[in-house]
């Protein structure tokens, strides 16, 4: 039993950090690896072993959170009320469980659901006071937004004023202050026009309309989205100092509609699986021919007050579920597999594809992800593949039709040595991927570290792409990020394809790079498992680069989003002598001198009493408000969750604080009363 518990740890930990990847990809960079499919299946195999297995869960477990597009640039803004995404599923027997669940819960009565296009875009939130545009947010975390106002601002469809008479599109009072909710996407016609206007002047295409959408939204130039020409659905409104108008979903769209917004046409009403499951047909039919992207359909119970009695979980709404249609699939020939090498050495076969129209665009490649998925599926070169776009982003082979393989087709050799210098591979255990073993010698691992040292969330290096390291690499002048330091406009003035301009302009954009904010620097030494959002973390804990490279395992580990896998990749990383001498030669360089740290009121002291724990806020504060309080929690390093579990640290109870406290007690959960957490705060101020 000790062993199998132990191996379903070592799996537990694995899924936690590889979903983890797979969200900072998706939310962060906008560079999905994997379908909407293969991501739902790693968490339902996560919350499959947490339910069997309870004393393997944790707080920061990806199945109790939601993923996070936050960006450092923008200012965060709470919502005013959660911004959570719905619960997904690609199986029609799913529909009936839904359907069935809602009524059971609601005591046998009949429902009535609806079914619109759920867009595959990013979701946005605008905030209206008095007709006019106050704020606009991200979901971010779904608790803060990034706040984006000035760039919705310049979306054609969103007025930043009402037209006159918007009061009376409202059935009653107008409230003062309400928000509205959607969808931006970018549609199939301007998404090519854009892409022949970049291939034009020599820029990288964009992958995808969502890549694109997301691009754009946290663009710092408002400009550049007016000349973007993003589009957007809304489907909610609700007041927010007021109670909310309309009864039900249908009314709320048509409140929409009456304001002047953008509502997608689409919407049908059902009450019961069959007539859902008609409704879904009918839409994946019509799915081509709407000039933009869908990847499935959002299902929700119409009747507000039914919603309120089914409720929501920490991470989704029980009230409606959202159905994601196949992976639309094309047939071409596999030309050949080449090999692509990562800055961590990682070596990728990639499909090189007769092109084919998918999915609104051209494909020419698709991954093959490695080695162990190539021989599964039995993929050689002169292959007739089936291949699909997974979420519809990102293009893959599905099958191989074996009846028309091409005599003397092989299997592709697994890689002795690397594509790219030669050096010997090695595999490590409990990894499939291979590697190339000359982390320094490597001219590819060399160029992906630059190309991650310059990126927008780590130096951000404006002017210094893919093509631009190459040609410093071939001419000699960098190695390393920290030669970067050491270029010159003369001598970058020389080289093919650049001048006094360009290079004055690099040499600049160089020697801001030092005033980077401390996270930024900390994501860009390539630290393995540490992602951007971690590196926000750690950056609040550790305030300087020698206090990291120095830092005891146990202090890191506590931190959220790190654990012990990222822990120990950290103490590697500073172990290996390598990167020793890229720290050291980045502090020479001056990137890793005058750190700039958080402000001081954020930076979280790993001895404050808060820091680590769960808290829930329940009943009236007299001191201060309940919002003010979660902010006093989290600047100490704690998180304040919206319901009271076994994973709850303490509550912090007010006057009259109502079901939680009871639950609280009931659970064996401690409880601090105003004058106790008034004290614990005055004892951090004591102590810092």
């Amino acid at each position: 039993m000790k062993k199998d518990l132990s191996v379903l740890r070592e799996e537990v930990s694995r899924l936690r950090s590889e979903i983890a990847r797979h969200d900072d990809l998706y939310y962060r960079r906008a560079e999905p690896e994997i379908s909407d499919q293969q991501y739902d299946a790693l968490v339902r195999r996560l919350r499959e072993i947490e339910s069997g297995h309870p004393e393997l869960v944790t707080r920061d477990s990806p199945t109790l959170r939601v993923g996070s597009d936050s960006d450092e640039r923008f200012p965060s803004v709470a919502h005013s009320r959660r911004m959570i995404s719905l619960q997904n599923s690609y199986d029609p027997d799913d529909v009936a469980a839904f359907v069935d669940s809602i009524a059971k819960d609601l005591g046998g009565r009949e429902v009535l659901f609806t079914v619109e296009p759920k867009i595959d875009g990013v979701a946005v939130a605008a905030r209206y006071r008095r007709g006019e545009l106050e704020l606009g947010l991200t979901r971010g975390d779904g608790e803060k937004g990034d706040d984006i106002t000035r760039n919705l601002a310049r979306f054609r469809q969103i007025p930043t004023t009402l037209p006159d008479g918007w009061r009376d599109a409202f059935d009653g009072d107008a409230p003062e202050l309400f928000e509205i909710r959607g969808e931006a996407y970018l549609d199939h016609a301007r998404f090519r026009s854009l892409n022949v206007e970049r291939e034009a002047r020599g820029a990288a295409p964009f992958a995808n309309p969502r890549n694109a959408t997301a691009g754009t939204l946290k663009n710092l130039d408002p400009q550049v989205v007016s000349d973007r020409g993003l589009s957007v659905f809304f489907y909610r409104l609700f007041a927010i100092e007021s109670e909310g108008p309309g009864r039900t979903h249908r009314d709320e769209l048509d409140l929409l509609r009456s304001l002047g917004l953008p509502v997608n046409p689409f919407l049908r009403t059902a009450t019961g699986p069959d007539g859902i499951q008609r409704h879904l047909d009918e839409l994946a039919g019509l799915r081509d021919g709407l000039g933009y992207q869908i990847d499935g359909a959002v299902i929700t119970v119409d009747d507000f007050s039914l919603q309120r009695r089914v409720g929501e979980t920490a991470k989704a709404p029980r009230w409606g579920l959202a159905f994601k249609y196949a992976a639309e699939e094309a047939r071409t020939v596999l030309r050949a597999i080449t090999l692509q090498v990562g800055r961590t050495g990682v070596i990728t076969p990639v499909a090189e594809l007769e092109p084919v129209a998918l999915a609104g665009s051209t494909v020419s490649r698709a991954t093959l992800h490695n080695w162990d998925e190539l021989e599964r599926k039995d993929i050689r070169a002169g292959d007739t593949v089936v291949v699909a776009k997974g979420g519809d982003i990102i293009p893959k082979v599905l099958r191989v039709d074996l009846d028309l393989r091409p005599d003397g087709a092989a299997p592709e050799p697994r890689p002795g040595r690397c594509p790219v210098c030669g050096a010997p591979t090695e595999r490590r255990e409990g990894e499939v991927a291979y590697r190339c073993t000359d982390r320094i010698g490597c001219p590819a691992q060399t160029a992906g570290r630059l190309r991650h040292f310059v990126g927008r969330d780590a130096a951000d290096v404006e002017g210094l792409g893919s093509r631009q390291i190459e040609v410093l690499l071939q001419a000699g002048l960098i190695s390393g990020p920290a030669d970067l330091f050491r270029l010159t406009a003369p001598s970058l003035a020389v080289l093919p394809g650049w001048g006094e301009v360009s290079a004055t302009k690099l040499v600049a954009a160089i020697a801001a790079a030092p005033r980077r904010p401390w996270a930024n620097k900390i994501f860009a030494l390539g630290i393995p498992g540490v992602g951007i959002k971690t590196a926000v973390v750690i950056a609040r804990r550790f305030t300087d680069i020698e206090q990291l490279r120095t830092a005891d395992p146990g202090a890191l580990e506590e931190l959220p989003d790190v654990g012990p896998l990222v822990a120990a990749a950290i103490g590697d990383f500073f172990a290996d002598p390598d990167s020793a001498r890229l720290v050291d030669e980045l502090r020479e360089a001056g990137f890793l001198l005058d750190v700039e740290t958080l402000p001081p009121e954020t930076v979280v002291s790993a001895d404050s009493w808060f820091a680590g724990k769960a808290f829930v806020l329940t009943g009236t504060l007299e001191s201060y408000s309940r919002a003010v309080a979660k902010e006093m929690i989290e600047k100490r390093g704690g998180r304040v969750t919206g319901s009271v579990s076994g994973k709850t640290d303490c509550v912090i109870a007010g006057a009259d604080p109502g079901s939680k406290r009871k639950r609280a007690v009931k659970l064996g959960v401690p409880v601090l009363d105003e004058a106790g957490f008034l004290e614990r705060l005055r004892e951090d101020e004591d102590d810092g």
